[in-house]
């Protein structure tokens, strides 16, 4: 599976600390992104000055279901940042 994590950057720390309790050692990051979503745009301006990381990571069903059970934890904790995990299958990996 793959799964995107898309938050606000003010969590990074926590959100890593999350791969490396699940021992997910193996992920792309995007850093400093652009983004309108239900909470508060983060459009890197004077007006919306906030801004989103974005992580991708390729791993087993086992793994998945960790994960988003921690996203939900870390969602609880951080109610007011925005915060969001997208399951898609991976197909084929070349």
């Amino acid at each position: 599976m793959m799964v995107y994590l898309i938050y606000d950057r003010a969590i990074d720390e926590e959100v890593l600390d999350l791969l490396q309790e699940l021992e997910i050692k193996y992920y792309t990051k995007w850093k400093d992104v652009l983004g309108v979503g239900r909470n508060d745009p983060h459009l890197g301006d004077a007006v919306w000055p906030g801004l989103n990381n974005v992580l991708m990571i390729v791993i087993d069903d086992e793994k998945t279901s960790a994960i988003l059970n921690n996203v939900k934890a870390l969602q609880r904790r951080f109610p007011s940042v925005g915060l969001r995990a997208f399951v898609m299958p991976v197909l084929e990996l070349v």
